[in-house]
């Protein structure tokens, strides 16, 4: 291959091989220092090592002098070279330099000697890597002359390589594909290079080739450079490895949820389940193993919620422990208010969530106004929530408490997804494996959204939860017009907190509303009272609002299937 096909492309190379340690990280000199000579001897060992000694007469304007070797220097788009620079040693004006300082920086190594005045510094040293396999063969290159602050006025270099075939030579600033001066290979294999005018911060970058004949091995390294699209490259491994992570988390997630967080009995479609219970003073609501409406929305969703809590507030208002009095309007305008009324304390027959409940309502007296409660109302729910949670699991339909099943598996899952989020770090920064992190942090969420579902059933749980279903079919499909007119009234206000955890309230109002069989006012029908002028057939707006301004708007029905 002629020498002109060899160079070019050692040309590209030493383009691409810029120095990474950037200006701004040279040491910083005296504004007066001057180099006034630079000479080095170079040379190759068996081991593929180069010891360099460096001549340099300067003027330092100040006490010391200080010069930066490169460590690393891009090879390609997406690697960089390592050298190893070792056995530092200086002279000043021939003694033992004074204050030497050779310390290691980002990507280089700073060299300080004490100079002041007219000085002669002879810096000794070693590098290694500097010899590289390429389409070209063995090749030996180094940026020789470097990390100077100052110009370099000449530079005359001697590197003895055995079995040089060809030398090329860049100069100039960093990144400059400027020839040197002069380059030559003498008759006794050592390279000639001359350059005149070196810039402050600039270099001069020797390249030549070997003969088969040399007997020294490669031993360039490099390092990969960072990048954010190479800490998360696409290729067939990384997303083979994310899919492996990500299918194992799912696996483990369906595997808990199949052996922990399943119901302990299948939920059937069953019959419509009639709330009616025929007596000898006519048909009687009756709810399905007389559960009641909080407990059934938490049965329903696993959670004890507001809307259970306010289903738990009208039942207690329908069976005579409570009155709800709406509230004239302050103008025609006007937003709807009510005052609640105590009717009595209540015994044993009350479930201890529903004490707890009357309790927080009306911890301040016997008298409660629902647009005043708020702000009061609502830390003490959360002691009607833990006897909420806790009666579940009393009546035998949970194994665990739900809220406490949610709580570990979502702690899992924020454990596992922090987990991956510390994994991403690390492998972002030293591999290219980064989506691998994503896919357990995404397995880790998936572990949390399994575990809003987890809590299970018990067979008993799941059976009743069948007769909720056909409930629901009830309350949905049917209406009161089938029972005589004296007991209408008061099944569709039993049935009116089972319809407002299931979303019906409206139906069910309507139901209540549809009794009114006059155009005459009327008081109230006990559990439920207006102001004056009020008619019953105006309750279903005014329920609706209540529900709404006690427990929140309910947006959307709750469905078992």
């Amino acid at each position: 291959m002629s020498l002109k096909r060899r160079i070019l492309p050692a040309a590209l190379m030493i383009c691409l091989s810029a120095p990474i340690v950037a200006l701004s990280t040279l040491p910083a000199q005296a504004a007066d220092d001057q180099i006034s000579g630079y000479s080095a001897d170079a040379t190759l060992t068996k081991d593929g090592k180069l010891q360099i000694k460096e001549t340099v007469d300067l003027t330092a304007g100040g006490s010391t002098f200080s010069r930066t070797l490169t460590t690393r220097v891009r090879s390609d788009a997406e690697r960089d070279r390592t050298y190893d620079v070792s056995a530092v040693t200086a002279t000043v004006n021939g003694q033992p330099a004074q204050g030497l300082v050779d310390e290691g920086i980002d990507n280089g190594r700073r060299i300080t000697v004490n100079a002041s005045g007219k000085t002669t510094v002879v810096y000794s040293y070693t590098v290694g890597n500097v010899v590289s396999e390429s389409t070209e063969g063995r090749e030996v290159s180094w940026p020789i002359v470097q990390g100077f602050t100052t110009a370099v006025p000449k530079a005359a270099l001697s590197v003895s390589v055995p079995f040089a075939t060809w030398v090329t030579c860049f100069a100039g600033r960093t990144g400059s594909s400027m020839p040197c001066t002069s380059s030559q290979l003498a008759e006794s294999a050592a390279l000639e290079i001359t350059q005149n005018g070196v810039p402050a911060g600039g270099r001069v970058t020797f390249l030549t080739g070997l003969s088969d004949q040399a007997t020294v091995q490669p031993n360039a390294e490099f390092a990969t450079r960072w990048s954010l699209g190479r800490a998360f490259t696409v290729d067939s491994h990384t997303i083979g490895l994310a899919v492996i992570v990500l299918g194992l988390g799912l696996l483990g997630s369906a595997a808990l949820w199949f052996l922990r967080g399943r119901d302990a009995g299948k939920v059937g479609e069953g019959a419509t389940e009639r709330p009616v219970l025929d007596g000898a003073d006519g048909p009687q609501f009756a709810a399905p193993d007389g559960i009641r409406p909080g407990q059934l929305g938490t049965v329903v969703d696993e959670t004890a919620d507001v809307v259970d809590i306010t289903a738990t507030l009208l039942d207690l208002a329908v069976r005579n422990y409570l009155t709800i009095v709406e509230l004239p309007r302050q103008s025609q305008f006007g937003r709807l208010d009510w005052e609640l009324r105590r009717q009595h304390q209540g015994g044993p027959e009350l479930l201890p969530y529903e004490k707890a409940l009357l309790d927080a309502v009306f911890a301040d007296g016997d008298t409660a106004i629902v647009s005043e409660l708020g702000a009061a109302l609502r830390p003490r729910l959360n002691l009607v929530r833990e006897q909420l949670y806790a009666d579940v699991v009393t009546q035998g339909w949970f194994a665990s408490r739900p809220d406490a099943v949610r709580g570990r598996w979502t702690t899992a899952g924020l454990v596992l997804l922090g987990a991956g989020v510390v994994l991403t770090l690390v492998l972002a920064v030293v591999s290219k494996f980064g989506l691998v992190g994503f896919a357990l942090m995404l397995a880790g969420l998936v572990l949390a959204l399994v575990g809003q579902v987890a809590p299970a059933r018990t067979a008993r749980g799941a059976a009743v939860l069948g007769r909720v279903a056909g409930l629901q079919r009830y309350l949905t499909d049917e209406t009161s017009a089938s029972l005589p007119q004296s007991h209408r009234l008061e099944f569709a206000s039993r049935c009116l907190p089972y319809a407002a955890v299931l979303g019906l309230t409206d139906k069910w109002a309507a139901e209540i509303a549809a009794t009114d069989d006059d155009d005459d006012p009327d008081a109230g029908i006990g559990w439920y009272s207006g102001p004056d002028n009020w008619h019953l057939s105006d309750i279903g707006e005014s329920l609706s609002n209540f529900v709404t301004s006690f427990g929140g708007s309910l947006t959307s029905a709750r469905r078992l299937f």
